[in-house]
């Protein structure tokens, strides 16, 4: 099939189709797509809905071996992307090798999904929000994962192959196929499908949503036990976030089994999450977030990045934070949003508050 493509008015410039010179380049060109924001074409949901990616990394190792790219989309379903091209032999592998990373997956974290969600954690491109993440977690538990294979080319065997699969298993695999094309003059393009269009209908039961105020918030904590001094301590940073947002509320997650409220501040870390609180008493801090776009080169940045410095050395030297994060370390496992108990922050309340007050007011400068 030829291309043809014109530009205001110019004449059409065809493209014909060509290969990727190896999988890497191949490979490079879907991560390409994807992180500048195109994404790319997932199958639509059964009420007509179509995801996008909301997370993904490279080279995601479990016990068989390294899935080429895992993937998270806005529905918080799973996606295991393996690559290659047509003209590799080993293309029919390809789906008995997706399936077996599955297989190693769902073995590893399906009895402990918070272990899945550490491991994800660990990519500076982690921003999942706590309704995604609860999503996340049943379907790691309940077996909802996407199996893709990536494609320069597929044949009517393997589209029979993927549909006989979709029948008789209970998740969806699906071919991504991507075709390149060129003109004389240099210009590329790639065309994007994905079949089948649609997700089959599988047995996989979505996790449900709630929606949380702070009555139930408040109501789940006394239930998950959490003394009088604890409650009291929730209230406080209840209190304490409604006021940093100015009169925005926070935002409260949809999870099914904890409840969750996250805080943010208008205009400051583009509108993302600073901390989040869960109805079991825990605390999250976003370090991913306030570092997240920093480089350093710039006055402005090193500003920004010395303000979160501070506010990650105030939280060490408090006690709540067990390592010092700076922005040299905060990639490093459990540095990026670390989770902080009851006991180690619920007693220090005022030493936060006045952490996050100076953080913002100091961001506000510049």
């Amino acid at each position: 099939m030829d291309v043809f493509v014109f530009r205001n008015g110019d004449k059409f410039v065809k493209c014909g189709n060509v290969e990727f010179g190896d999988e890497e380049e191949f490979r490079a060109v879907l991560l390409r797509i994807i992180k500048e924001g195109r994404s790319f074409p997932l199958p639509t949901s059964l009420e007509g809905k179509r995801p996008s990616v909301i997370y993904l990394t490279r080279e995601f190792t479990v016990a068989s071996g390294s899935i080429d790219l895992l993937g998270i989309d806005s529905e918080g379903f799973i996606y295991i992307i393996e690559t290659k091209l047509y003209r590799n032999y080993e293309r029919r592998m390809a789906l008995a090798q997706v399936i077996d990373y599955a297989s190693a997956l769902w073995s590893e974290y399906s009895k402990d999904p918070d272990l899945f969600i550490e491991r994800l954690k660990e990519s500076p491109d982690f921003n999942l929000s706590e309704e995604v993440i609860e999503n996340v977690k049943g379907n790691i538990r309940n077996g909802g994962l996407r199996l893709v294979i990536a494609m320069d080319y597929v044949d009517e065997t393997t589209k029979n192959v993927i549909n006989f699969l979709n029948k008789i298993y209970n998740f969806g695999v699906y071919v991504l196929i991507l075709e390149k094309y060129s003109s004389d003059d240099g210009l590329n393009i790639i065309i994007l499908e994905i079949y089948p269009e649609s997700s089959p209908i599988v047995t996989t039961t979505s996790p449900k949503k709630r929606r949380w105020d702070w009555e139930s918030f408040l109501d789940d904590a006394k239930k998950r036990g959490l003394n009088e001094a604890q409650l009291n301590a929730l209230k406080l940073i209840y209190n304490f976030s409604k006021e940093i947002t100015k009169g925005r509320d926070v935002r409260w997650g949809s999870g099914e089994t904890y409840g969750t409220f996250r805080v943010f501040v208008e205009n400051l870390f583009d509108g993302k999450d600073i901390y989040i609180v869960s109805s079991g008493g825990s605390l999250q801090i976003n370090f991913g977030v306030l570092y997240s776009g920093l480089v350093g080169t710039s006055e402005n940045d090193r500003r920004r990045i010395n303000a979160v410095n501070r506010f990650a050395e105030q939280l060490y030297n408090a006690g709540i934070l067990n390592e010092l994060v700076t922005f040299e370390n905060y990639k490093e496992y459990g540095k990026s949003y670390p989770t902080i108990k009851p006991e180690k922050w619920m007693n220090k309340i005022e030493d936060f508050k006045k952490a996050v007050m100076e953080l913002i007011s100091s961001i506000r400068e510049f």
